[in-house]
Protein backbone atom coordinates (compact mmCIF):
# COMPACT_ATOMS: atom_id res chain seq x y z
CA UNK A 1 0.00 0.00 0.00
CA UNK A 2 2.84 2.34 0.85
CA UNK A 3 3.53 3.04 -3.11
CA UNK A 4 -0.05 4.65 -3.23
CA UNK A 5 -0.62 6.13 0.36
CA UNK A 6 -1.32 9.73 0.06
CA UNK A 7 -2.41 9.47 -3.44
CA UNK A 8 -6.60 10.30 -4.22
CA UNK A 9 -8.95 7.89 -5.58
CA UNK A 10 -10.05 9.15 -8.51
CA UNK A 11 -13.67 8.21 -7.82
CA UNK A 12 -14.13 9.53 -4.75
CA UNK A 13 -11.58 11.74 -4.68
CA UNK A 14 -10.10 10.81 -1.18
CA UNK A 15 -6.05 9.93 -0.53
CA UNK A 16 -5.46 6.77 0.54
CA UNK A 17 -3.68 5.53 3.79
CA UNK A 18 -1.92 2.58 4.90
CA UNK A 19 -5.09 0.67 5.95
CA UNK A 20 -6.98 0.98 2.76
CA UNK A 21 -7.72 -2.02 0.77
CA UNK A 22 -6.68 -0.83 -2.84
CA UNK A 23 -7.44 -1.90 -6.09
CA UNK A 24 -5.34 -0.56 -9.32
CA UNK A 25 -7.43 -1.16 -12.64
CA UNK A 26 -5.94 -4.42 -14.67
CA UNK A 27 -5.14 -1.84 -18.07
CA UNK A 28 -3.88 1.25 -16.85
CA UNK A 29 -2.92 0.73 -12.92
CA UNK A 30 -5.04 3.72 -11.30
CA UNK A 31 -5.85 2.87 -7.83
CA UNK A 32 -9.11 2.76 -6.32
CA UNK A 33 -10.61 1.86 -2.92
CA UNK A 34 -12.03 -1.46 -3.48
CA UNK A 35 -15.63 -0.25 -2.52
CA UNK A 36 -14.94 3.13 -5.39
CA UNK A 37 -14.07 0.32 -7.75
CA UNK A 38 -16.77 -1.55 -7.38
CA UNK A 39 -19.27 1.03 -7.18
CA UNK A 40 -18.61 2.51 -10.37
CA UNK A 41 -18.09 -0.98 -11.75
CA UNK A 42 -14.53 -0.51 -13.27
CA UNK A 43 -11.73 1.79 -14.16
CA UNK A 44 -13.26 5.38 -15.08
CA UNK A 45 -10.12 6.74 -15.93
CA UNK A 46 -10.84 6.58 -19.74
CA UNK A 47 -8.22 8.89 -21.13
CA UNK A 48 -5.50 7.03 -20.30
CA UNK A 49 -7.18 4.04 -21.86
CA UNK A 50 -7.93 5.85 -25.34
CA UNK A 51 -3.92 6.71 -25.15
CA UNK A 52 -2.68 3.54 -24.01
CA UNK A 53 -0.56 5.37 -21.05
CA UNK A 54 -0.53 4.24 -17.90
CA UNK A 55 -1.12 5.83 -14.19
CA UNK A 56 1.39 7.82 -12.43
CA UNK A 57 1.20 9.19 -8.91
CA UNK A 58 0.35 13.22 -8.71
CA UNK A 59 3.54 14.79 -7.69
CA UNK A 60 3.68 15.88 -3.61
CA UNK A 61 2.67 18.64 -2.71
CA UNK A 62 4.10 19.46 0.82
CA UNK A 63 1.62 20.89 3.06
CA UNK A 64 2.05 24.04 3.94
CA UNK A 65 4.63 25.15 1.22
CA UNK A 66 4.56 28.81 -0.11
CA UNK A 67 6.67 27.88 -3.61
CA UNK A 68 5.04 28.59 -6.40
CA UNK A 69 4.29 25.90 -9.04
CA UNK A 70 5.51 26.90 -12.26
CA UNK A 71 3.32 25.57 -15.35
CA UNK A 72 4.87 23.26 -17.69
CA UNK A 73 3.12 24.90 -20.66
CA UNK A 74 3.13 28.10 -20.41
CA UNK A 75 6.22 29.10 -17.08
CA UNK A 76 3.44 30.89 -14.99
CA UNK A 77 4.59 30.59 -11.63
CA UNK A 78 1.32 29.93 -9.45
CA UNK A 79 -0.01 29.70 -5.83
CA UNK A 80 1.09 26.70 -4.41
CA UNK A 81 -2.17 25.54 -3.73
CA UNK A 82 -3.35 26.07 -7.14
CA UNK A 83 -4.82 22.89 -9.42
CA UNK A 84 -4.93 25.00 -12.66
CA UNK A 85 -2.35 27.48 -14.58
CA UNK A 86 -3.81 30.80 -13.93
CA UNK A 87 -2.81 32.34 -17.39
CA UNK A 88 -3.31 28.41 -19.78
CA UNK A 89 -5.63 26.84 -17.57
CA UNK A 90 -3.32 23.22 -17.64
CA UNK A 91 -3.68 21.08 -15.17
CA UNK A 92 -0.81 22.09 -12.32
CA UNK A 93 -0.82 18.10 -10.57
CA UNK A 94 -1.49 15.67 -13.68
CA UNK A 95 -1.29 11.91 -13.42
CA UNK A 96 -1.46 11.11 -16.87
CA UNK A 97 0.88 12.06 -20.64
CA UNK A 98 -2.01 14.00 -21.40
CA UNK A 99 -3.61 17.68 -20.47
CA UNK A 100 -6.98 17.47 -18.92
CA UNK A 101 -8.56 20.49 -17.87
CA UNK A 102 -10.63 19.14 -14.96
CA UNK A 103 -8.85 16.22 -12.81
CA UNK A 104 -11.36 15.48 -11.04
CA UNK A 105 -14.22 15.35 -13.56
CA UNK A 106 -13.43 11.51 -14.21
CA UNK A 107 -13.71 10.79 -18.06
CA UNK A 108 -12.46 11.34 -21.28
CA UNK A 109 -12.03 15.13 -21.91
CA UNK A 110 -9.45 15.40 -24.42
CA UNK A 111 -7.92 19.06 -24.93
CA UNK A 112 -7.50 21.80 -22.61
CA UNK A 113 -9.20 24.67 -20.28
CA UNK A 114 -7.35 27.27 -22.94
CA UNK A 115 -9.14 25.47 -26.01
CA UNK A 116 -12.42 26.60 -24.34
CA UNK A 117 -10.97 30.01 -23.37
CA UNK A 118 -9.47 30.67 -27.03
CA UNK A 119 -13.04 29.90 -28.33
CA UNK A 120 -14.68 32.36 -25.87
CA UNK A 121 -12.32 34.87 -26.03
CA UNK A 122 -13.77 38.17 -27.35
CA UNK A 123 -17.06 36.48 -27.99
CA UNK A 124 -20.09 38.81 -26.75
CA UNK A 125 -23.81 38.75 -27.22
CA UNK A 126 -23.67 42.52 -27.51
CA UNK A 127 -20.85 43.20 -29.89
CA UNK A 128 -18.51 43.94 -27.61
CA UNK A 129 -14.59 42.82 -27.13
CA UNK A 130 -13.56 41.15 -23.83
CA UNK A 131 -10.67 42.23 -22.18
CA UNK A 132 -10.00 39.21 -20.72
CA UNK A 133 -10.42 35.44 -21.37
CA UNK A 134 -13.07 33.30 -20.19
CA UNK A 135 -11.74 30.36 -17.51
CA UNK A 136 -13.59 27.66 -17.06
CA UNK A 137 -13.28 24.74 -14.47
CA UNK A 138 -15.43 21.88 -12.99
CA UNK A 139 -17.57 24.35 -10.96
CA UNK A 140 -18.39 26.70 -13.43
CA UNK A 141 -21.72 27.43 -13.39
CA UNK A 142 -23.40 26.39 -17.33
CA UNK A 143 -27.18 27.77 -17.41
CA UNK A 144 -27.59 26.30 -13.31
CA UNK A 145 -25.26 23.00 -13.54
CA UNK A 146 -21.79 22.57 -12.99
CA UNK A 147 -19.31 22.27 -15.73
CA UNK A 148 -17.85 18.91 -13.92
CA UNK A 149 -21.74 17.34 -13.63
CA UNK A 150 -21.80 17.51 -17.53
CA UNK A 151 -18.75 15.97 -18.11
CA UNK A 152 -20.01 13.24 -15.71
CA UNK A 153 -23.07 13.16 -17.20
CA UNK A 154 -21.46 12.83 -21.12
CA UNK A 155 -18.54 10.33 -20.18
CA UNK A 156 -16.46 10.06 -23.29
CA UNK A 157 -15.65 12.05 -25.72
CA UNK A 158 -16.68 15.03 -23.59
CA UNK A 159 -14.55 18.35 -24.99
CA UNK A 160 -16.53 18.67 -28.30
CA UNK A 161 -19.96 18.22 -25.85
CA UNK A 162 -18.65 21.09 -23.31
CA UNK A 163 -17.33 23.29 -25.87
CA UNK A 164 -21.29 23.28 -27.10
CA UNK A 165 -22.52 23.16 -23.73
CA UNK A 166 -20.37 26.13 -23.04
CA UNK A 167 -21.58 28.51 -26.27
CA UNK A 168 -25.71 27.39 -25.84
CA UNK A 169 -25.35 28.04 -21.84
CA UNK A 170 -23.58 31.52 -21.99
CA UNK A 171 -24.24 32.97 -25.10
CA UNK A 172 -27.48 31.11 -26.33
CA UNK A 173 -27.84 29.83 -29.75
CA UNK A 174 -28.57 25.93 -30.46
CA UNK A 175 -26.66 25.09 -33.91
CA UNK A 176 -23.44 23.43 -33.70
CA UNK A 177 -21.89 20.15 -35.56
CA UNK A 178 -21.97 16.34 -34.49
CA UNK A 179 -20.47 13.83 -37.59
CA UNK A 180 -21.89 10.62 -36.17
CA UNK A 181 -25.68 12.22 -35.88
CA UNK A 182 -24.43 13.13 -39.65
CA UNK A 183 -24.06 9.83 -40.76
CA UNK A 184 -26.21 7.96 -38.97
CA UNK A 185 -28.98 9.62 -37.06
CA UNK A 186 -31.71 6.95 -36.01
CA UNK A 187 -28.81 5.19 -34.71
CA UNK A 188 -26.81 7.64 -33.22
CA UNK A 189 -29.59 8.90 -30.42
CA UNK A 190 -30.06 5.60 -29.21
CA UNK A 191 -25.81 5.45 -28.22
CA UNK A 192 -26.31 8.93 -26.44
CA UNK A 193 -29.26 7.36 -24.95
CA UNK A 194 -31.96 9.81 -26.59
CA UNK A 195 -34.33 7.16 -27.69
CA UNK A 196 -37.44 9.09 -28.36
CA UNK A 197 -35.17 11.05 -30.63
CA UNK A 198 -33.97 8.41 -32.05
CA UNK A 199 -37.44 6.58 -32.74
CA UNK A 200 -38.64 9.80 -34.48
CA UNK A 201 -35.67 9.84 -36.81
CA UNK A 202 -35.63 5.89 -36.82
CA UNK A 203 -39.54 5.91 -38.02
CA UNK A 204 -39.04 8.90 -40.42
CA UNK A 205 -35.77 7.37 -42.27
CA UNK A 206 -37.96 3.98 -42.57
CA UNK A 207 -40.67 5.58 -43.80
CA UNK A 208 -38.36 7.82 -46.58
CA UNK A 209 -36.25 4.80 -47.24
CA UNK A 210 -38.92 2.77 -48.83
CA UNK A 211 -38.39 4.01 -52.79
CA UNK A 212 -34.73 2.94 -51.88
CA UNK A 213 -35.61 -0.24 -50.39
CA UNK A 214 -37.84 -1.18 -53.65
CA UNK A 215 -34.67 -0.08 -55.72
CA UNK A 216 -31.96 -2.48 -53.93
CA UNK A 217 -34.67 -5.14 -54.19
CA UNK A 218 -34.89 -4.45 -57.67
CA UNK A 219 -30.92 -4.56 -58.54
CA UNK A 220 -30.89 -7.51 -55.78
CA UNK A 221 -29.18 -6.17 -53.23
CA UNK A 222 -32.78 -7.21 -51.07
CA UNK A 223 -35.28 -9.68 -51.67
CA UNK A 224 -37.03 -9.25 -54.38
CA UNK A 225 -40.72 -7.48 -54.07
CA UNK A 226 -43.35 -8.85 -56.91
CA UNK A 227 -44.73 -5.70 -58.49
CA UNK A 228 -41.16 -3.81 -58.29
CA UNK A 229 -40.28 -4.50 -62.04
CA UNK A 230 -38.05 -3.04 -64.93
CA UNK A 231 -40.73 -0.65 -65.91
CA UNK A 232 -41.60 -0.36 -62.38
CA UNK A 233 -38.40 1.58 -61.51
CA UNK A 234 -37.80 3.23 -64.82
CA UNK A 235 -41.09 5.32 -64.86
CA UNK A 236 -41.44 8.71 -64.27
CA UNK A 237 -43.31 8.72 -61.12
CA UNK A 238 -40.86 6.40 -59.54
CA UNK A 239 -37.73 8.58 -60.35
CA UNK A 240 -39.58 11.70 -59.35
CA UNK A 241 -40.51 10.10 -55.83
CA UNK A 242 -37.05 8.51 -55.57
CA UNK A 243 -35.20 11.65 -55.74
CA UNK A 244 -37.92 13.49 -53.57
CA UNK A 245 -37.36 11.11 -50.64
CA UNK A 246 -33.68 10.35 -51.03
CA UNK A 247 -33.09 14.94 -50.84
CA UNK A 248 -35.42 14.52 -47.82
CA UNK A 249 -33.30 11.92 -46.02
CA UNK A 250 -30.28 14.33 -46.28
CA UNK A 251 -31.96 17.14 -45.22
CA UNK A 252 -32.71 15.07 -42.24
CA UNK A 253 -29.40 14.17 -41.64
CA UNK A 254 -28.34 17.65 -41.54
CA UNK A 255 -31.21 18.73 -39.26
CA UNK A 256 -30.03 16.16 -36.91
CA UNK A 257 -25.96 17.04 -37.27
CA UNK A 258 -26.77 20.88 -36.71
CA UNK A 259 -29.58 20.50 -33.50
CA UNK A 260 -27.73 17.03 -32.38
CA UNK A 261 -25.17 18.49 -29.41
CA UNK A 262 -28.16 21.25 -28.18
CA UNK A 263 -30.77 18.11 -27.70
CA UNK A 264 -28.22 16.25 -25.63
CA UNK A 265 -27.41 19.21 -23.75
CA UNK A 266 -31.16 20.17 -22.94
CA UNK A 267 -31.32 16.25 -22.00
CA UNK A 268 -28.36 16.13 -19.83
CA UNK A 269 -29.24 19.53 -18.25
CA UNK A 270 -32.67 18.01 -17.51
CA UNK A 271 -31.49 15.08 -16.20
CA UNK A 272 -28.85 16.45 -13.90
CA UNK A 273 -30.90 19.04 -12.21
CA UNK A 274 -33.44 16.08 -11.49
CA UNK A 275 -31.00 14.44 -9.59
CA UNK A 276 -29.24 17.00 -7.80
CA UNK A 277 -33.40 18.17 -6.85
CA UNK A 278 -34.02 14.14 -5.85
CA UNK A 279 -31.00 14.40 -3.65
CA UNK A 280 -32.03 17.93 -2.20
CA UNK A 281 -32.58 17.65 2.08
CA UNK A 282 -29.99 14.62 1.95
CA UNK A 283 -26.62 14.87 4.32
CA UNK A 284 -24.03 16.98 2.28
CA UNK A 285 -21.48 14.48 3.28
CA UNK A 286 -18.94 13.35 0.44
CA UNK A 287 -20.08 10.21 0.43
CA UNK A 288 -23.54 11.22 -0.93
CA UNK A 289 -21.96 13.75 -3.06
CA UNK A 290 -19.83 11.12 -4.65
CA UNK A 291 -23.16 8.75 -4.90
CA UNK A 292 -25.01 11.54 -6.74
CA UNK A 293 -22.25 12.25 -9.24
CA UNK A 294 -22.53 8.30 -9.54
CA UNK A 295 -25.76 8.72 -10.92
CA UNK A 296 -25.04 11.29 -12.76
CA UNK A 297 -22.49 9.38 -14.68
CA UNK A 298 -24.86 6.42 -15.39
CA UNK A 299 -28.11 7.61 -16.41
CA UNK A 300 -25.56 9.66 -19.18
CA UNK A 301 -22.69 8.28 -21.04
CA UNK A 302 -23.47 5.46 -23.96
CA UNK A 303 -25.27 2.60 -24.93
CA UNK A 304 -23.65 0.03 -27.03
CA UNK A 305 -26.56 -2.44 -25.85
CA UNK A 306 -29.07 0.38 -26.99
CA UNK A 307 -27.11 1.07 -30.50
CA UNK A 308 -27.08 -2.57 -31.14
CA UNK A 309 -30.77 -2.95 -30.68
CA UNK A 310 -31.52 0.33 -32.81
CA UNK A 311 -29.65 -1.47 -35.97
CA UNK A 312 -31.69 -4.74 -35.40
CA UNK A 313 -34.62 -2.70 -35.19
CA UNK A 314 -34.17 -0.83 -38.08
CA UNK A 315 -33.45 -3.92 -40.19
CA UNK A 316 -36.27 -6.11 -39.12
CA UNK A 317 -38.25 -3.27 -40.12
CA UNK A 318 -36.77 -3.03 -43.58
CA UNK A 319 -37.32 -6.81 -43.72
CA UNK A 320 -40.82 -6.30 -42.22
CA UNK A 321 -41.75 -3.77 -45.31
CA UNK A 322 -40.47 -6.11 -47.93
CA UNK A 323 -42.61 -8.81 -46.66
CA UNK A 324 -45.61 -6.47 -46.62
CA UNK A 325 -45.49 -4.95 -49.51
CA UNK A 326 -44.71 -8.82 -51.23
CA UNK A 327 -48.03 -9.60 -49.64
CA UNK A 328 -51.31 -9.98 -51.40
CA UNK A 329 -53.62 -8.43 -50.05
CA UNK A 330 -57.31 -9.02 -51.69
Amino acid sequence: MGKYTGCKCMSCGIAFNDPDDVVVCPECGTPYHRDCYEKEGGCINYDLHESGAGWRPEPEVRPGSDEPVRCSRCGQENPPEGLFCNRCGLPLHENTNEPRPFNEMGGGYQGNVQDVRGRMNGANPFGQQQDSAMRFDQDSDIDGVKLGDYARYVGKNQFPFLASFIRFGKFGGKASLNFGALLFPQFYFFYRKMPVIGMIFMLVSMALSIPTIMMLSFVGYLPSISFVTENFVKSESFTMVLNITTSMLMVIQCIAAIFANYWYYRKARKSIIAIRRQAEGDDLSEENETAIRGKISQNGGVSMAAFILSVLVFYTLSVMTIFLMNKPWA
